[in-house]
């Protein structure tokens, strides 16, 4: 198979997307285990960190001229294009609680799994949660 024609079939955003939430269930892995095992939130930290990267270069590439827009193609293409500006409104919630989780493991680091730090742990465990479950419900939107 020519590599050109595999190279054309794949688009940019969606393999950093794909990527992305492949990396969000680790890490809805790792919160989990923030409370019992210390030594698992750098990395952690470190998964945060290129899921956020992944994100950033996804918008990017969306809002550059790199990308021609996706939602167009198949019998929901109206409905799906309507969709799109939902979608990019709910692709912010996860670049938003992604850096309020970075900034809270930041802040307590090893000191998260003290008994005054419980309300920390639930925020970094629903931040990551919820940014898992807004990415599954974009990719049942894009769907349509």
């Amino acid at each position: 198979m020519d590599s050109t024609l595999f190279l054309g079939l794949i688009h940019p955003g969606q393999m950093l997307f794909g990527l992305t939430v492949l990396l969000f269930g680790s890490a809805f892995t790792l919160s989990l285990l923030i409370g019992f095992h210390t030594h698992v939130i750098r990395p952690l930290i470190g998964v945060l960190f290129v899921i956020l990267f992944l994100m950033l270069g996804t918008v990017a590439i969306e809002f550059s001229s790199a990308a021609t827009p996706s939602y167009t193609f198949g019998n929901f293409a109206s409905l799906s294009e309507a969709l799109s500006t939902h979608r990019w409104l709910l692709f912010q919630l996860p670049i938003i609680l992604t850096m309020t989780a970075l900034f809270v493991l930041f802040v307590y680091r090893e000191k998260i799994a003290d008994a005054h730090a419980r309300v920390y742990r639930a925020v970094v465990l629903l931040s990551i949660a919820i940014s898992f479950a807004s990415l599954v419900a974009i990719i049942f939107e894009s769907m349509l």
